[in-house]
């Protein structure tokens, strides 16, 4: 990932641990809800993180609170109809990201 993101020719880019990732969007989406008066935040966090990277580099990505699961469903959505590309590392295997995980369809 390390030589991934230097080589990378973008001007727009990040790079985050995912735990710090979700942490930020939780923070973000809670400051939001006290002034949007009922407007969805989660549409107003994609944008703000699409308009400041187009690729996006997430280190040990990995799901395990259903919460999250919820929230990066229609985030991660969101992120890519704005035309940002993830990459994601993870230190588990692709089929336990979410293990043991609720609501799986």
């Amino acid at each position: 990932m390390d030589f991934f993101f230097q080589c990378l020719q973008v001007s727009k880019k990040l790079r985050v641990h995912f735990h710090s990732f979700m942490l930020g969007i939780h923070r973000r989406l809670f400051e939001l809800q006290k002034i949007t008066g009922g407007k969805d935040p989660l549409v107003l966090v994609a944008k703000e993180i699409a308009d400041q990277a187009s690729v996006i580099c997430f280190d040990e990505f990995q799901v395990t609170d259903v919460a999250d699961a919820m929230i990066l469903k229609r985030l991660l959505e969101t992120l890519v109809d704005h035309g940002v590309v993830l990459v994601m590392t993870s230190n588990r295997l692709p089929k336990e990201l979410y293990l043991n995980g609720l609501n799986r369809d």
